[in-house]
């Protein structure tokens, strides 16, 4: 993150990644889950989660699973089975498309799971046209 002070009114804040916005926006959330005896998983397609970014915002290093380099088809098969694992706190992906199928798939999952899903969308990347 790094803040660019353009007037002594206005301060523009620009994020690394959508995963560093979610750790400053989500901080006292993410606190709560941190307390629970489980996992804490972040997926995306490519690298995006440093480790100083989770020591920021309080979580604890030992917990948190950072999968990156996931295909599309596998990040969602990959989120499903985290939900129906129950053994996450909760799950953050980022992910820029999301049919139908893939949509009720993982509502589905949701349905059966104790788990909370963040799907965060990275403006950073190429748009996809499908």
């Amino acid at each position: 993150m790094f803040i660019e002070l353009t007037t002594p009114q206005l301060m523009i804040v620009n994020f690394e990644t959508p995963f560093q916005q979610l750790l400053q926006q989500q901080r006292p959330l993410l606190r709560k889950f941190n307390k629970a005896k489980k996992w804490q998983l972040w997926l995306s397609d490519r690298p995006m989660l440093k480790r100083s970014w989770i020591h920021f915002a309080g979580l604890d290093k030992q917990k948190v699973i950072h999968l990156a380099n996931l295909k599309h088809e596998n990040l969602i098969s990959t989120i499903e089975k985290a939900l129906q694992s129950k053994n996450c706190s909760y799950v953050v992906a980022c992910i820029n498309f999301l049919n139908e199928q893939d949509r009720l798939r993982l509502q589905r999952a949701l349905l059966l799971s104790d788990t909370c899903l963040f799907l965060v969308h990275d403006d950073t990347q190429n748009i996809q046209y499908h």
